[in-house]
C-alpha cells in the first residue's frame, strides 16, 4: 500500500498553484498517494484573522508570487475572475456574496464522491490561475474541466450556496489541518508532520525519501 501525503488547500492560494507540478513529481517519483483535503479560502473560513491587512503586505504577496512563478517557469497572471469576489474597500476583504466561490466548492464535494477531489482541485486550479484562460467560468471552460478529469459535465451545475454536506465536508478537512499542526494552505502533513508552504516541497521529498530508507 502506497504512503499517502494529505494536501490542503484552497481555490484562493496562487501558492497551491505553483506546488501542483512538484507535488505531481513526488507523487511519481516516490510512488506516494495524494489524498486532497480542500478548504475554504482563508478569509471565509478564518475571516478574523485577515481584519486590518496593511496594503504593504498585499503588494509583496502579489511581487513574491510572480516572481515565484517566473523562478520555477510556471504559466500565471492574475486570474479572470477571481474565484473569490473581493471588496476593493479593503485588502483581502471578501463581499458577502460568495457564489461563484461557493459553485466551485460544491463542485469539489461532489468530485470527493468519484475519488477525483485531487485531479478536479489541479485541474482547476491550472484553469483558474496560469492566466491561459480568460473568464474561465464561462462558456464550457468547466464542463471541459470536469470531463477532463472523468468527471460528468453537468456537475459544474451547482448552487450558490454551500450545500451542507459540503460545508460539514469541508469544515471536517480544515479541523483535520489545524489538527496535523496548522492552519494556512498550502500545507502537506506526511505521518502527522506538517510542512507549510510551497517552499518546503523539497524538504518534505526529503522526508519521505528517509522514510522508505
Amino acid at each position: 500500500m502506497p504512503l499517502e501525503i494529505d494536501f490542503f488547500g484552497s481555490l484562493s492560494s496562487p501558492y497551491c498553484y505553483l506546488a501542483l507540478d512538484r507535488l505531481d513529481e513526488i507523487e511519481r517519483d516516490q510512488d506516494i498517494r495524494i489524498v486532497m483535503r480542500p478548504v475554504l479560502p482563508g478569509v471565509l473560513r478564518m475571516s478574523d484573522f485577515w481584519t486590518d491587512t496593511p496594503k504593504m503586505e498585499l503588494a509583496y504577496f502579489e511581487t513574491d508570487v510572480a516572481r515565484t512563478a517566473e523562478f520555477l517557469g510556471v504559466p500565471y497572471d492574475h486570474p479572470n475572475p477571481s474565484p473569490v469576489d473581493w471588496d476593493e474597500e479593503g485588502v483581502w476583504k471578501p463581499r458577502p456574496d460568495q457564489g461563484l466561490t461557493y459553485r466551485l466548492y460544491n463542485m469539489l464535494y461532489q468530485a470527493e464522491g468519484f475519488s477525483k477531489s485531487y485531479d478536479l482541485y489541479s485541474s482547476l486550479m491550472r484553469l483558474i490561475w496560469s492566466g491561459q484562460t480568460s473568464k474561465w467560468d464561462a462558456g464550457n471552460h468547466l464542463a471541459s474541466c470536469l470531463e477532463g478529469c472523468g468527471l460528468p459535465a453537468n456537475l459544474f451545475e451547482q448552487s450558490d450556496v454551500l450545500t451542507k454536506q459540503a460545508e460539514s465536508h469541508f469544515a471536517s478537512n480544515q479541523q483535520a489541518l489545524f489538527n496535523c499542526g496548522h492552519w494556512g494552505v498550502p500545507t502537506f502533513s506526511f505521518n502527522d508532520e506538517p510542512f507549510f508552504g510551497q517552499d518546503r516541497l523539497d524538504q518534505l521529498r526529503w522526508r519521505i525519501e528517509n522514510s522508505t530508507v
